[in-house]
């Protein structure tokens, strides 16, 4: 009987040990750390791919249209719209629907001043086909509008009146035809900078 209760006893399976606390702890701070590491790898790699498209990137200057003064000036930011969007919607308003794509290019030619003026529109990014002097640059039509780059241009409080004088955007254009908007330039094609209270010509070199 004895020895029944014994054999019973020793085939009778161990249960495993519960997961201590701690354990469960470090693992799940192991798994927010890695995340907030992927997080922050993926920021630096925007910041250095920003950096270098405002290092590198060819200058281009759009002309400014008109926008209602009632919404120009947003504290902070000033509205934007640019000219070559008209061009661009009188060309498509030309073709069928189905020669109207959602995205394209529209090729500039850039004047003594680097300002860009349309010449034609181009569905695929084909530098080969270019001239000297002109640029792809590339856009994307949304229902009735187009967009080809940020429509908003912010600066420090206090810096509206300078910006007043924006006759231009001033982009910067990587080799996929992808503006970049660095800063803004009055009707003599200077550069707008309110800080120094004072407006340095593009074709200046720094010192």
């Amino acid at each position: 009987m004895t020895d029944n209760i014994l054999t019973k006893r020793a085939s009778k399976p161990t249960s495993t040990p519960p997961t201590h606390w701690s354990q469960k702890r470090a693992f799940t701070i192991a798994i927010v750390l890695s995340g907030l590491i992927i997080v922050l790898i993926v920021m630096a790699l925007s910041v250095v791919k920003y950096e270098t498209h405002l290092m590198t990137g060819d200058t281009v200057l759009l002309e400014l249209a008109p926008v209602d003064p009632r919404g120009f000036m947003q504290g902070d930011y000033m509205t934007l719209r640019y000219d070559l969007e008209r061009d661009i919607l009188e060309r498509l308003a030309t073709a069928s629907d189905r020669d109207k794509p959602s995205d394209g290019y529209v090729i500039v030619a850039l004047d003594e001043h680097n300002v860009g003026h349309f010449v034609r529109l181009a569905d695929s990014h084909q530098p080969a086909t270019l001239a000297h002097n002109e640029k792809a640059i590339h856009y994307r039509r949304r229902h009735s509008s187009i967009q080809i780059a940020t429509n908003a241009y912010f600066f420090q409080e206090g810096n509206a009146e300078a910006f007043e004088a924006a006759e231009y955007g001033v982009f910067r254009l990587n080799d996929n035809g992808d503006p970049l908007l660095a800063s803004l330039a009055n009707e003599a094609f200077e550069v707008i900078e309110p800080k120094e209270r004072s407006k340095t010509p593009l074709d200046s070199p720094p010192d």
